[in-house]
């Protein structure tokens, strides 16, 4: 009888134990995932317009307006109207270095959909009007 109770007593402490093993470590995985979580951030397309002359560079933030400046035409000499979101550093100018995914291409930065979009002479979803220079 003494023998059962030990065992008993024994194989209960076992499931004690285990139990809260299982509760903590689920407490410890629970937090670490809140104590980790990165924000989100969510980049707001702008329409911005080149207002650049004839011998600035379209990938030049700089040279970027949320007004427009000279008529948008069917030329394409250069960028007029632009989509891309604010740069956080300056945010009267575009950030010409945020990402954009594209189905099916690799992910490319607005500067180089503005270089694509010029040497094909065709709109894309970054460069959305040409201009005469």
């Amino acid at each position: 009888m003494r023998t059962l109770l030990k065992r008993a007593i024994g194989a209960t402490s076992v499931c004690v134990l285990a139990a809260g093993m299982v509760f903590g470590a689920h407490a410890l995985i629970k937090n670490d995932g809140a104590k980790y979580a990165l924000p989100i951030q969510v980049l707001t397309n702008q329409t911005w317009h080149f207002n650049g002359g004839p011998s600035d560079l379209p990938t030049d933030a700089s040279k970027y307006t949320l007004t427009p400046g000279e008529p948008c035409d069917e030329n394409p000499e250069t960028v007029c109207e632009l989509n891309a979101p604010a740069s956080a550093v300056n945010p009267g100018q575009p950030d010409l270095s945020a990402m954009i995914s594209i189905a099916g291409q690799p992910a490319q930065s607005i500067s180089q959909r503005i270089t694509a979009a010029l040497s094909s002479s065709t709109p894309n979803e970054t460069v959305t009007a040409f201009r005469s220079k």
